[in-house]
């Protein structure tokens, strides 16, 4: 019941979210998407409210907090009732990073408390936004509190928007995680289409699709993506995905593993996939077709023939004995060229 309601909580705040953009941008997606995403120039700001990106998570936080926005506390937590971020942008969790932490959180504590915010319809539970492996640490160490930074006053999309800065700002996002973290959002039905998780997101929607297009690729390939993130951007993960279309899965992971190996650049991959695709093109063939008529002028069908040598013969005639000598004919051409007929 409790995540029936932070949802309903959650799709009320993305659509006021949604209205508010509405009434200041016209028609964002009739303006150039993608590079310019609603803005006249690369060099004008946008017209909307910046997304919070890596880099200023803690700038952003403080200046909500200033504004008088959201009221920060620190509180000491039981464990067992802090439920984990439902829109956390991060989904895959390394098994050696939850173990240094736990080990680092033996030796020295929780140094940093994790950023949470109180459950909507609970006031004794908290919902964790960021501080996952710092949660799993203390979990591991069979800790029954937690540490936490609680602000009060959040818009429920700030949620997903500062639990993906807080990710991005210690370490590089893989695009596997955003993909995922993208799928959450239209599962649970906070945006619809494309277009509206484009809006949601703050992303150009050539970006959202290329994206979402990262989880097409097999297990096995997703999973270089995710060891690998400073090698598999955002273009070249699309890329393999073409390359799979054309191809197949153990092609596909060949390539991943090339690109690793060889630090491979967007542009060779891209490359190498434009070449593979006309390698596979179907050579293009014409068709030229001869109308055949009978003595007084109606017709009786036609010969056609094709560039690649294939040839077709439809004729009605009406004596049938001639009829015989014109397939006796052509298998005497075909036998006389070393073909059989039966």
């Amino acid at each position: 019941m409790a995540k029936k309601n932070f949802s309903a909580a959650l799709s009320s705040g993305v659509q006021r979210d949604k209205e508010l953009r509405d009434t200041g941008i016209a028609s964002r997606f009739e303006r150039v998407e993608a590079a310019l995403d609603g803005r006249a120039t690369l060099l004008d700001t946008a017209p909307d409210e910046p997304p919070v990106a890596a880099g200023n998570f803690n700038t952003h936080v403080e200046a909500l907090e200033r504004d008088g926005k959201i009221k920060a506390i620190y509180a000491t937590w039981p464990i067992d009732k802090i439920d984990d971020n439902p829109l956390n942008s991060r989904t895959i969790y390394q098994e050696e990073k939850i173990s240094a932490r736990a080990a680092s959180m033996a030796k020295d504590g929780q140094l940093v408390p994790a950023l949470a915010a109180r459950h909507p319809n609970d006031t004794t539970r908290a919902i964790l936004i960021d501080g996952h492996y710092r949660k799993q640490g203390a979990l591991r160490n069979r800790g029954t509190t937690l540490d936490l930074k609680i602000l009060d006053g959040l818009a429920p999309i700030d949620f997903y928007r500062l639990a993906r800065a807080a990710n991005n700002e210690r370490e590089q996002e893989t695009v596997l995680d955003v993909a995922l973290g993208y799928k959450k959002l239209l599962d649970e039905g906070y945006a619809n289409t494309n277009d509206e998780l484009a809006l949601l997101v703050e992303e150009g929607k050539s970006k959202v699709s290329k994206t979402l297009a990262v989880l097409e690729l097999p297990t096995s390939v997703q999973e270089f993506i995710s060891l690998y993130p400073e090698q598999f951007g955002i273009n070249i993960a699309y890329e393999l995905s073409l390359y799979l279309k054309a191809t197949d899965e153990p092609k596909t992971r060949d390539l991943a593993q090339k690109i690793i190996d060889e630090g491979l650049s967007f542009l060779k991959v891209k490359a190498m996939r434009e070449a593979l695709s006309q390698e596979r093109a179907p050579r293009k063939t014409f068709s030229r077709q001869y109308k055949v008529s009978n003595p007084e002028g109606a017709p009786i069908g036609a010969i056609k023939e094709w560039g690649n040598g294939s040839i077709q013969v439809s004729l009605t005639l009406d004596n049938p004995e001639r009829a015989e000598v014109y397939i006796e004919a052509l298998k005497r051409l075909l036998e006389e060229d070393g073909h059989r007929t039966h």
